[in-house]
Order: structure tokens, then sequence, then C-alpha cells
């Protein structure tokens, strides 16, 4: 069933024109695989829209979800945790679109899904570094939690001074994707190899973790000195 899910995706994906949108060029998902997520979403919005429900609504569900996700981790149901990471990452694409979709959209929306998404960040990781706590991934986790705060900040300062900043390969969706899937995937090996080691391993997620806060800082840095080059050429301090 799962091949079967696989197969099925590959040939969506293969047939999805590129996002034409500038943000995505350049990220670890691509245009194409962006593009293919919100065609897969489309319906989903387009009831949301119908129903008319409130963009602030999926907001804090997003949080919601988030905390419970950060409370699977912090539990060690690894498998659900990174479904619910994952669902966490539609529910903040989702309320975007509906906002916009309505014509809601607005500073205000704009400021607190921005507000929300960090509160969400927090208790994920909160419960991830719980998870890890006796490990030296933990070290990563901070740096992950770190790293993904910088991104999102330096992001925001920049837009204070008028500098539209979207460069970096982890953006939200991508960290969304590594930290989701990657939990996933660990829970399915922890499953399948726990008779073979004698005891459950989640060498996936921390490798995932890794990753994460390697190129999480990667992408603060990288806009960071983006943004440092323009605001010089435009004669700032």
């Amino acid at each position: 069933m799962i091949a079967a899910a696989v197969a099925l995706a590959l040939r969506g994906l293969a047939r999805t024109p590129p996002e034409s949108e500038p943000s995505a060029e350049g990220t670890l998902l691509g245009p194409r695989l962006r593009a293919w997520y919100r065609g897969v979403l489309a319906p989903f919005e387009t009831m949301l829209v119908d129903l008319g429900a409130p963009p602030d609504a999926l907001t804090w569900a997003q949080l919601a979800v988030s905390v419970l996700a950060g409370t699977a981790f912090a539990t060690g149901c690894i498998f659900l945790a990174g479904w619910l990471t994952i669902l966490a990452g539609t529910l903040d694409i989702l309320d975007g679109a509906v906002a916009r979709r309505r014509q809601a959209a607005s500073p205000r929306g704009a400021f607190v899904d921005s507000v929300v998404d960090r509160w969400a960040e927090f208790a994920t990781f909160l419960g991830l570094g719980l998870f890890f706590r006796r490990s030296w991934v933990c070290l990563a986790v901070v740096g992950a939690a770190f790293a993904s705060l910088m991104v999102s900040y330096t992001r925001a300062r920049a837009e204070g001074l008028g500098i539209a900043l979207t460069v970096g390969r982890a953006q939200r969706p991508e960290r969304y994707v590594l930290l989701g899937f990657g939990a996933w995937g660990s829970g399915l090996a922890a499953h399948l190899f726990c008779p073979l080691l004698g005891r459950p391993t989640h060498a996936v997620l921390a490798a995932a973790v890794v990753l994460l806060a390697v190129v999480s800082l990667a992408t603060a840095i990288e806009r960071a000195r983006y943004a440092a080059r323009l605001l010089d050429a435009g004669g700032g301090r």
C-alpha cells in the first residue's frame, strides 16, 4: 500500500508544472514539489473557503497541533509526532491560502500568524529536546531551534527595513518536511528493526535533526549576508 501511494505521488509530481513563485527557487523541496503539494491541498482549501472557515481558526489550530506534536515527541510517540508535525505544516500553508482566497488577508492576520508560528516552533522543539534530553542530540535540537528562529527573525527584520527576503534552502515548508518525515521515518524504522536490535532506535530522527540544524543555520547566514549586501548597496551603515 505504501509503495502504491509513493508511486502515485511520484506520477503526480512528474506531471506537475513547477511553481512560479520566486521564493520556491533554490529551496530543498524545489518549485515542482511545492506546486504538487499545493495541488493536493487545493480541494481542502476550496472546501474551507466554501465553509467560511476563518483563517485565524486555522492559525490557532496549527498551534494546537504543534503542541500535540511536542507532547508526542516528549512522550516518545515519534511516529505520531511526525504525522502531527506534517499536519501542522499543512495548516500553516492553508491559513494563508484561505485568507487570500477569502480576501481576508491583512497586516493584523500576518502579524498573528507570524507570532503563532514562533510559539508553534517552540512547542515542537521543546518536546523534541525533552525526548533527547539524555543524548548529545539535544545539542543539535537546541541548534536547530535557534537556527530556525534566526531564519524567521532575519526575514522579519529585513522586511522591516524594506527588503523582501525569501532566499535560502530551508524555509518553513522545508523545516516541517525534514522534521515531520524524519520523525515518521524514524518511528517506522524503529518498529521494523526493533526485533533485530533488541531495542528501539531513532537514528533516523537524530540525523534529521542534525540536518535541520545545519541547513537552517546555513539559510540564516545566507539571508543575513544577502540583506547586508542590499543595505550596503543602498547606502546603509
